[in-house]
């Protein structure tokens, strides 16, 4: 058996409402399983952040100050691609 949690960038285990992001499965269904919470859960919780990052780059101003301008430029930041599944047999 392996439990599998699906971590952000930092390497802290994401939390979603309405997603399981740490499951307990069989082997042979760990791939699977594993790219499943690479989909929708990690693309989520990744537009949430780079929502709440243009948000911050908004408050500074936006593109009309340099603060929001570098605040914009770390939105693309916040991509799922870095998500990654830990995996630890149990």
């Amino acid at each position: 058996m392996l439990q599998l949690r699906l971590v952000n960038e930092n390497g802290y285990t994401v939390s979603l409402p309405g997603f399981e992001t740490v499951l307990t499965v069989s082997d042979n269904l760990a791939d699977l399983t594993e790219w499943v919470l690479l989909g929708e859960p990690a693309e989520t919780d990744a537009a949430h952040w780079r929502q709440i990052a243009r948000d911050h780059a908004d408050a500074l101003g936006g593109e009309k100050t340099i603060n929001g301008r570098n605040a914009l430029a770390k939105v693309g930041h916040h991509d799922a691609r870095r998500y990654r599944v830990q995996r630890t047999r149990l």
